[in-house]
């Protein structure tokens, strides 16, 4: 069944109010994400605030839930419930509310960080981008 205007639309309403959510916490956080010791953990990897911890995990479900979004997008044009022009322009607002969440992850100091916590996300939301090419 094709998803209709009005589901996709309480879809991205979900999406934008999780976005205000993890955007106001951004703004609350310090610049700075790892612990004060700023080493590594015995595993390797910066040991993170639990406040930053919390965050990445909201921020990573709702990647999920995009990438989820976007793929049943994909099928439904694939098996042409949905036009090719429908399916772009609400990849399209997925994407720049993606967008908007990782840009305003640009204030922190720790971009290496960022970049190796969210590397597996962000290649997979690449990988819609690419299709749109």
């Amino acid at each position: 069944m094709a998803q209709t205007d009005e589901d996709f639309q309480s879809i991205l309403k979900i999406f934008e109010i999780n976005q205000k959510i993890v955007l106001t916490e951004i703004k609350k956080l310090p610049y700075q994400i790892r612990t004060e010791s700023r080493s590594r953990s015995r595993t390797g990897s910066y040991k993170l605030t639990p406040r930053v911890k919390d965050l990445f995990k909201l921020i990573q479900a709702e990647i999920d839930r995009a990438i989820t979004v976007m793929a049943g997008l994909k099928d439904q044009e694939l098996l042409k419930l949905i036009p090719h022009t429908t399916v772009n322009k609400r990849l399209q607002s997925i994407l720049k509310i993606m967008d908007t969440t990782f840009t305003a992850l640009g204030k922190f100091n720790d971009q290496e960080i960022i970049q190796e916590y969210f590397h597996s996300h962000i290649q997979k939301i690449s990988e819609f981008i690419q299709e749109e090419d």
